[in-house]
């Protein structure tokens, strides 16, 4: 097997910090070590002096637009992105069409996608009216959890009624598996737009004032109260205010397995933000005020928060031009999975003080955990595949998408930002994928993560000295 070694770096993963050199034999960690012996004899040798090197980071959010709307984005261009930001490992979200109903739907897209993906990768099924029946064989497929709108969404992704949300759940929970929630209330949510409309508004506050936190608060507590009745584990997708943290933690404190991510828009954005990019920056939910966004961080910081994803939602300028005179008439979506990690990473370590064994655990550990994925994933641990980002955290950079982006339409809410963490090497089962500024491998790289497939450590015993 060919061996690797990324020598000299600071390892920063979920069990704590330390100066290591990495072993890597074929695809799997075969161990660390403070040993230079290793350093003589490899087939690769990646220098991280001077660096930081963390677990490939997991992104349990992501929309490519295979099979129908590809002139937006694809699982190659998607993946090249995700690798660029030191993505191993990207979880893509139900919401294409065809809308995945089926157990035939889903398999056709992950064959797709098993030819065109450079990182590692999931898929989660549909929790709708219409694939109720079929959820069982999604699972079966490789669904590892499934997604549920309880607000209108896209006319092509029905959204739940309390009863179907609750039959779906009870349908999960019957297979061990997971529930995504998308937690808006539907009924407030349309009183507000068509308030908004009789009032001629179509400037981009508007469309914040159309989902304020609470119509997002109202219905995480009703997703939770049905997901305890259910006897289901439940993630809340991007949430977006400290109270929709704190519902999940007063749950979690009752033994409820809930749990939480956020996004790097409701991190990093405000309403001044969505002012100035007008429909560039229309998502939901919405960007929040900034005490909110502040708050937010708070709960970041004390661990509430268990995962950071992209929610990536590609579309083409067009798209988004079209609401530059009416906020509602552009797509709902920020594209943002290649600076999801740096920016992030550049914000919580060198302005907040958040650890780098925390950020690990924020990044990867945690999603791997709520995905089934670790400890084969999400960490640095002998056995496991060899998914690592290498970082410099002291070389600024600023954001240019039209430079830098592997996006098929380069844009960013974050253009122009400052950054304090580059991104040197993405590594995915011992190869690395992305470096010196390109990707380096071919497209069918990457490889489908079956959601019935264990992912226990294959040889645990493995000597951390060698």
């Amino acid at each position: 097997m060919k061996r690797t070694v990324i020598a000299h770096g600071t390892v920063a993963a979920d069990y704590g910090v330390v100066r290591a050199h990495i072993v890597v034999e074929g695809e799997r960690i075969a161990g660390l070590t403070t040993d230079d012996a290793v350093l003589h004899g490899a087939d690769e040798f990646v220098d991280a002096r001077g660096k930081v090197v963390l677990p490939g980071a997991i992104d349990m959010h992501s929309h490519f637009e295979d099979l129908e709307f590809t002139e937006r984005e694809d699982f190659t261009t998607g993946t090249m992105a995700a690798a660029a930001g030191g993505f191993t490992t990207v979880m893509e979200h139900p919401l294409t069409v065809p809308l995945v109903t089926s157990a035939q739907i889903f398999r056709a897209k992950r064959e797709r996608a098993e030819t065109k993906v450079v990182v590692d990768f999931g898929l989660w099924g549909a929790l709708t009216r219409p694939s109720l029946p079929e959820i069982a064989g999604q699972h079966a497929e490789g669904a590892r959890g499934f997604k549920a709108f309880m607000p209108l969404s896209d006319p092509e992704y029905p959204h739940v009624s309390d009863a179907e949300f609750l039959e779906g759940m009870q349908t999960v929970a019957g297979l061990g598996s997971l529930v995504l929630v998308h937690a808006e209330n539907d009924a407030i949510l349309r009183a507000s737009l068509a308030a908004l409309r009789a009032a001629g508004r179509t400037d981009p506050l508007a469309h914040h004032e159309s989902r304020p936190p609470f119509v997002e608060e109202e219905a995480v507590h009703r997703a939770i109260y049905l997901a305890r009745h259910a006897g289901v584990r439940l993630q809340v997708v991007h949430g977006s205010t400290p109270e929709t943290a704190r519902l999940v933690a007063a749950a979690r404190g009752e033994g409820q397995p809930v749990t939480l991510e956020v996004c790097p828009h409701h991190l990093l954005l405000d309403l001044d933000d969505l002012r100035r990019l007008g429909p560039y920056g229309r998502c939901a939910p919405p960007f929040r005020d900034r005490p909110l966004v502040e708050a937010l961080w708070g709960r970041v910081l004390d661990g509430t928060v268990d995962s950071l994803v992209s929610d990536h939602a590609a579309y083409t300028h067009a798209e988004k031009d079209a609401g530059r005179d009416d906020i509602f008439e552009a797509p709902n979506g920020c594209q943002t999975i290649q600076e999801t990690v740096p920016l992030v990473l550049d914000e919580a370590y060198h302005r907040r003080g958040m650890t780098l064994d925390h950020f690990a655990r924020f990044s990867a550990t945690n999603g791997a955990r709520v995905a089934g994925l670790y400890p084969r994933k999400g960490t640095i641990l002998p056995g496991g595949d060899a998914d690592l980002a290498v970082y410099d955290l002291d070389d600024p950079w600023t954001v240019d998408p039209a430079a830098q982006q592997f996006t098929k339409n380069p844009w960013s809410p974050f253009a122009g930002r400052r950054v304090r963490a580059r991104l040197d090497r993405t590594i995915v089962r011992g190869t690395s994928v992305f470096a010196d500024g390109e990707i380096q491998v071919a497209p069918g790289h990457g490889r489908f993560l079956h959601g019935r497939e264990p992912m226990t450590l294959p040889d645990p015993t493995m000597a951390a000295s060698r």
